[in-house]
């Protein structure tokens, strides 16, 4: 590929700009697409009269030009003009200069919207030129002009025009109606037609996305074809015997996630599979049960958590799992966070190094270098989401080709279980334990807050617990919305000599969280003042209702999931989302939230809202991942690059034509590259 600094008609000044906006090579220039276009094709007059869009159309000015003054600073400028034999009003404001450019007979070309009605075209440009070119490129570079940018870029294209290579394999291009590569660049960086321009948008948003897709289909593959884990064979009357002695009966969705999971750990390949299910679904039990079989194994596992609230719950989860359902012989679980004495610290890290634990719950504590393990099986992450992939990485490298199972309340749309969890196996429950209702969500007004707290009062009466969740923990100066101390202090006021009320917040040491939280769990206080501190890790099955206040605050999947923390028991829940709120958009979503319990249709608008690195915790998103393609916006091409990745790869032409070796070598470095970093 050819240095811009070796291009002749390229100045010192020009190449020392481009490499400020990273574009050092030629191929690095034509492959730096415009982020937008501003098309001023002339539209024939009887195309506009059914468009509500912006467009530009042209004609003979049929009248001088008369301004009013509307404001201090503001004027309307109309005049009259023949558009193809229609006679119309234009009118355009604070344009007022150039009244002496608008005399009759002078040609005009227009930009802005007609509204049929009145007959009346409304400018937002006025232009008295003809061009040969209408379609304008913006490319946004720092410090080099749109217009240089495409002046060099005609000339890159005819210098330069052989260093493009195609990709794509001719069966490909043809299948999905692709034009050629060349083409795409060239209709793309020196536009004409914008119909052109559009065909080599989708081709070069399809190539990124197959390119992309061949990644993940790749991993996968090579994952479950060359297998290079380990085989656990664990005890599977020992697993049985532990399933027939729980308290309660797994679902249908439960089991099935189980066989999934413990046909990964007893394979020759490395798991590498995501659970996910609502908040109350029973994941963690099924995790529970994966993590006995592999230290039925003689192996070790481990659970790393994204809170220190969480970890503690999980904790308690297996202490009792573990050490109150087995007499003939004990399973030794272990607690590991930052908040842990030196003194227990190493008694853990020697244990866990000996073999003498058994399962170590921790958070981000459990990938510290100090933290090494004796025999280490199977790790568990939950709320994957909120941790990052070198987090993740890390602690899966505390074992040898070890199985990892990650967990998430969050539910995952399609889209991105395609695109970001291609290489990854998926089971879901969607059926919860017992007979859980659907939790009854009510979106109100603050003025409804009298029948919030009666009905709470009637929650109380029946021995029900119940939380309130604020956005923020103090006063805010900026925005007018409910804080945690000021609620704590109503809240107790409302409900003095009913009830008891615990305050819990981010800025709380650990163990101040943690005396809150128990006192919560064990009913000793009664209502619960918050922050989305709650939004993970609380399992109190007593508290039946939740309000949230000034929840336009928060987002859809925050909402669902804080809810969802009332669905812990087979009594009715209950979520008020407290807003007072004008935004449209703001009462749409809630009124969406109020609407359905349904995850996954709550998780899809999200993703529309937030994009995907929100809500996977990275801090890349569709748009962010690739030049062109959003895995959001351009979902339809994604599902076909996705089928036509399936494809290479299960009819074995990636493997075996050469004409897709350029493919396969992308597909096989970014496996190498994984495999290196995991190692």
């Amino acid at each position: 590929m050819t240095e811009l600094s070796k291009v002749p008609y390229l100045s010192a000044k020009q190449v020392s700009l481009f490499k400020k906006n990273n574009i050092n090579t030629v191929i690095d220039l034509l492959y730096s697409f415009p982020s937008r276009f501003e098309d001023y094709t002339i539209v024939a007059f009887d195309d506009v009269l059914d468009l509500t869009k912006v467009v530009t159309i042209a004609g003979i000015v049929q009248s001088k030009a008369t301004v009013m003054n509307l404001k201090t600073s503001l004027t309307m400028m109309n005049f009259f003009a023949d558009v193809d034999g229609n006679v119309i009003k234009v009118t355009i404001f604070n344009r007022q200069f150039l009244k002496t450019k608008i005399h009759y007979g002078k040609y005009v070309r227009l930009t802005g919207k007609f509204d049929a009605n009145k007959k009346r075209f409304t400018a937002s440009e006025i232009a008295f030129d003809e061009f040969d070119n209408p379609i304008t490129p913006i490319f946004n570079l720092k410090g080099i002009d749109d217009k240089k940018i495409l002046e060099l870029k005609e000339k890159l294209y005819e210098d330069y025009e052989d260093e493009i290579k195609e990709e794509l394999p001719a069966y490909v291009r043809n299948k999905y109606n692709l034009i050629p590569i060349k083409a795409a660049i060239r209709n793309i960086n020196i536009p004409e037609e914008m119909n052109d321009t559009y065909k080599a948008i989708r081709r070069i948003k399809f190539e990124e996305l197959l390119k992309h897709q061949l990644k993940v289909r790749y991993m996968f593959y090579r994952r479950k074809n060359n297998p290079e884990g380990v085989k656990i064979d664990y005890n599977k009357e020992k697993v049985q015997a532990f399933i027939d002695r729980l308290p309660f009966k797994l679902t249908v969705d439960q089991n099935k996630a189980l066989d999934d999971i413990l046909g990964d750990i007893s394979s020759t390949y490395k798991m590498n599979r995501l659970l996910q299910g609502e908040v109350g679904s029973g994941k963690t039990v099924v995790a529970a049960i994966a993590l006995y079989a592999v230290v039925t194994a003689g192996y070790q596992g481990a659970i790393m958590v994204p809170t220190e609230v969480l970890s503690f719950q999980h904790y308690k989860t297996f202490s009792d799992f573990f050490g109150k359902m087995f007499n003939d012989e004990e399973v030794k679980v272990a607690l590991l966070t930052s908040s842990v004495s030196p003194k227990d610290k190493k008694a853990i890290l020697e244990g866990l190094e000996d073999g003498s634990i058994d399962i170590v719950v921790g958070t981000h504590s459990l990938i510290q270098k100090d933290v090494s393990f004796h025999r280490l099986g199977l790790v568990v992450t939950d709320e994957e989401h909120r941790f990052g992939v070198k987090q993740r990485v890390s602690m899966v490298g505390k074992g040898y080709l070890i199985d990892h199972l990650k967990m998430s309340a969050t539910p995952i749309p399609r889209t991105l279980a395609i695109s970001l969890l291609g290489e990854s196996d998926i089971s879901i429950i969607k059926t919860l334990p017992g007979n859980r209702k659907e939790v009854i969500t009510k979106y109100v007004k603050k003025s409804s807050n009298a029948d919030v707290i009666e009905h709470i009062k009637g929650q109380l009466a029946l021995g029900h617990q119940a939380y309130f969740i604020t956005p923020t923990i103090e006063q805010s100066e900026t925005l007018d919305i409910e804080n945690a101390l000021q609620i704590f202090e109503r809240v107790k006021i409302a409900f003095k000599g009913i009830a008891k009320v615990g305050l819990i917040h981010g800025k709380l040491k650990t163990e101040e969280k943690e005396a809150v939280m128990k006192a919560f769990y064990d009913n000793e206080i009664q209502l619960l003042v918050a922050t989305s501190v709650i939004e993970v890790g609380v399992n109190v099955v007593n508290a039946t209702t939740m309000v949230i206040l000034d929840a336009d605050r928060f987002g859809i999947s925050q909402l669902h999931q804080m809810r969802g923390r009332v669905r812990r028991s087979d009594a009715q829940a209950y979520c008020f989302l407290v807003s007072d709120s004008e935004v449209e958009s703001s009462i749409k979503r809630l009124k969406l939230v109020e609407s359905t319990n349904d995850g996954f249709q709550l998780a899809e608008e999200d993703l529309l809202i937030r994009g995907p690195g929100e809500i996977f915790g990275e801090k890349q998103s569709g748009n962010q991942m690739f030049k062109m393609a959003d895995i959001v916006v351009d979902s339809d091409i994604l599902d076909e690059a996705n089928i036509c990745a399936n494809e290479m790869i299960d009819s074995k032409q990636l493997f075996e034509n050469e004409e897709y070796k350029v493919l396969f070598d992308i597909a096989e470095a970014n496996y190498q590259a994984k495999k290196e970093m995991i190692e």
